[in-house]
């Protein structure tokens, strides 16, 4: 197993028994404040974005890229180089915003860049030695982990988010499953916080 895997899984059971004990510190207070229902639904956009984008860059890859040799500079990769450790990092910060105190999103942050920046840093060198010239050249015009927005707004920026409707077929279980997940949790929540 990945060491990467192992050490979300115990960061995972980690913040599990950290609700468990602590709920009433980082749980909202259910959904009667104004600030708690902008964060709820700012979380809530966040964690299907990040789906949508994870969704779109996991099949735009498979599309351009079925035999791991090709490098995949178009569609969502044109705005970023990691666009899936991005999408990632939505849905984290959804799920924490739904469900959680905001403060316990800069603690996210901290653990999230703490592992993926690593990773991000090891792929790109084994991506450096395989494609060579081709890949410094994509990393001089293409940002590492924020989008560019700058693409976005050039002519045909709206084909970057194309979707085809197999990849959704793949996707959808796993968002609906989520999305049941968080809706679940609050009511949960919100009864044992009242």
């Amino acid at each position: 197993m990945k060491k990467r895997i192992k050490i979300q899984g115990f960061l995972i059971f980690l913040s599990v028994m950290a609700v468990v004990f602590f709920y009433k510190q980082i749980l909202q207070e259910g959904q009667s404040s104004l600030s708690n229902l902008i964060f709820s639904g700012i979380g809530l956009l966040l964690v299907i974005s990040g789906y949508f984008l994870r969704i779109i860059a996991r099949g735009h890859k498979a599309d351009e890229n079925p035999d791991g040799k090709t490098l995949v500079t178009t569609g969502v990769y044109k705005l970023m180089r990691n666009p899936m450790y991005f999408g990632t990092l939505l849905i984290g910060l959804g799920v924490i915003l739904f469900l959680f105190k905001w403060w316990i999103a800069v603690i996210f942050l901290v653990v999230y860049l703490s592992i993926y920046i690593p990773e991000i840093t090891k792929e790109e060198a084994k991506l450096k030695n395989l494609f060579g010239e081709a890949f410094k050249n994509y990393c001089k015009h293409t940002p590492k982990f924020f989008p560019s927005l700058s693409v976005l707004f050039k002519r045909g920026g709206n084909r970057i988010f194309s979707v085809k409707p197999k990849w959704l077929k793949k996707e959808f279980s796993s968002l609906a499953w989520i999305l049941a997940f968080l809706i679940i949790a609050k009511i949960i929540f919100n009864s044992i916080l009242v």
